[in-house]
């Protein structure tokens, strides 16, 4: 047997043995008879036998083909099992998930979606964890599955930055905050929410409005969203957010003038490890995550 054997036409024998006529092989390989008679060329040459004889109706094996044909099948069945991955069932999946949220994130879906993922996986324990500068690393060692955040033009390229939405600023004030104009609600004093594990941590929200030449009166940042909207609440005060459908109860959301049509919104992307880009876990929870929070 020569060494420059051609791996992928032994399944022309497995088949010829089948159907012993090259027309219903050329059928199932979706292949001219006349390309199959030269596969069967090639592999005789290649394999120093003539491996099929054409009888009075039909194609027979020789000694050498009918020894050799169980090793081919076995082989070949080994290869599929290698590749054909089971089909993923998430009722029976039993190791643990976990996401990491910014804090606003799990404010705003993170009890919808803790349930959503319970009934979803039910032999599986989920864990949804807060967004930090370890997350990164903590997707590459696998101790994070996904992570949600902005886009980052820096991102490791071991890290996949799936996008599942855009982001749209508004600005958040209490429900007991008269109606006023837009300039004067920039004059308000404002708490904002830090950007932990992101860039430089600024709020993206600022980062548009000064995009526009616009300032606002900054006189606290935190990173935790209870403690925010209680202090606006307290001291008459806004904050900047993303526009969401769901309201925030005792609270109204001001959308922005329409004027200000930015240039590009910030992308809200899903972080995993490259190497989990088709895995169906990964695909699932990506799906489960944009469907929350968009």
């Amino acid at each position: 047997m020569k060494s420059q054997l051609d791996l992928n036409l032994l399944i022309v024998l497995i088949l010829l043995d089948k159907h012993r006529q090259l027309k219903p092989v050329a059928k199932v390989l979706g292949k001219t008879e006349s390309a199959v008679s030269k596969h069967l060329s090639k592999l005789r040459e290649q394999l120093g036998d003539p491996l099929f004889v054409r009888g009075a109706h039909e194609f027979e094996p020789t000694d050498f083909t009918l020894e050799l044909l169980p090793k081919i099948s076995s082989g070949l069945e080994m290869i599929n099992s290698a590749v054909v991955q089971d089909e993923f069932d998430p009722k029976t999946y039993k190791k643990d998930i976990v996401i990491a949220l910014p804090s606003l994130g799990q404010y705003l879906v993170g009890d919808t979606l803790l349930m959503d993922l319970m009934e979803t996986f039910p032999n599986a324990v989920v864990k949804i964890t807060t967004w930090s500068h370890s997350s990164v690393g903590d997707i590459l060692a696998n101790d994070v599955d996904v992570g949600v955040q902005y886009f980052n033009e820096e991102q490791t390229k071991a890290v996949y930055q799936h996008h599942i939405g855009k982001f749209r600023p508004a600005i958040v004030v209490s429900d007991q905050c008269e109606e006023t104009s837009f300039d004067e609600l920039l004059k308000m004093p404002f708490v904002l929410m830090e950007m932990k594990g992101w860039v430089d941590n600024k709020p993206i929200a600022k980062r548009l409005l000064e995009s526009k030449g616009l300032k606002i009166n900054k006189r606290a940042v935190v990173d935790n969203i209870t403690c925010l909207l209680k202090v606006i609440r307290e001291i008459n005060g806004a904050t900047l957010l993303p526009q969401i459908d769901k309201p925030f109860d005792g609270y109204r959301c001001v959308e922005l003038p329409a004027e200000l049509d930015f240039d590009e919104l910030p992308v809200v992307v899903a972080n995993y490890k490259l190497a989990n880009r088709d895995n169906p876990l990964h695909r699932l929870l990506i799906k489960k995550i944009k469907q929350h929070i968009f």
